[in-house]
């Protein structure tokens, strides 16, 4: 009886333990790239242990940038928690780069704060018939515009990871947001090809390469970042998947 009485509070001991560790493993991660970009990671459990999703903070001169929400909407009140008490000035837009649930997760959020969440006219026809609100789809195929003192440009390269995934590009920096449509050089795999167009996918990666051939650092939707062999390694994937 006592053995079983101490495996039993040995048992209720873990299991109070591992949820914890669990929470306190999906926190958000933020990451300075430049003097004025930030990577914001956050994570969802798939397959019993924590994966990353990235997107950018981008500290202007005339308010926030976010490029993706979190991965959800507790990430996402994390990431405007860190920019209230770091950067200390509002979100003024969210550009969200396609329609699945680890770039907009968290529009939700943004939405009732009055902050504007941008894509394409197609991610935001997407994101309302897989249950999200509508984000503003007003953004063109390939756009520039400036935000303060600092360049956005966003870029349709073609479909690849979704029919109507998007890029985006900080010339000042040389920094390319590849999103989900670039594999980081952690990535064993394509990941989710639910909604993806194989066929198309490569020349998209080498309009990236070909548009783009000043960059200096690719981060990709998920996993590590560094210079720009991830879109090198992208194709390769690409080709092994055949």
């Amino acid at each position: 009886m006592k053995k079983l009485l101490s495996t039993t509070l040995f048992f209720l001991l873990i299991t109070s333990i591992c949820p914890a560790q669990s929470r306190k493993k999906l926190k958000v991660k933020i990451t300075p790239l430049t003097s004025e970009i930030y990577v914001h990671t956050s994570y969802k459990m798939l397959g019993g242990a924590p994966f990353p999703s990235n997107g950018l903070i981008v500290n202007t001169t005339e308010g926030v940038v976010l490029i993706d929400t979190g991965w959800g909407e507790k990430p996402t009140r994390q990431i405007l928690e860190w920019v209230e008490e770091n950067l200390r000035q509002p979100v003024a837009y969210c550009i969200v780069t396609h329609s699945h649930d680890d770039r907009l997760g968290g529009i939700e959020v943004l939405q009732n704060r009055n902050i504007r969440v941008l894509s394409t006219r197609p991610t935001a026809t997407k994101a309302v018939r897989a249950g999200f609100p509508s984000p503003e789809g007003i953004l063109p195929a390939d756009t520039t515009f400036k935000v303060g003192d600092t360049t956005i440009r966003t870029y349709y390269p073609g479909p690849g990871h979704t029919r109507e995934n998007i890029t985006v590009w900080f010339p000042q920096e040389k920094v390319l947001f590849g999103g989900c449509l670039v594999k980081s050089n952690q990535a064993k795999d394509l990941g989710n090809v639910a909604d993806a167009d194989l066929y198309q996918w490569p020349f998209a990666i080498r309009r990236l390469k070909s548009v783009f051939s000043d960059t200096e650092v690719v981060v990709p939707g998920h996993q590590s970042w560094n210079s720009t062999s991830a879109l090198q390694h992208t194709l390769d994937l690409l080709d092994a998947h055949k």
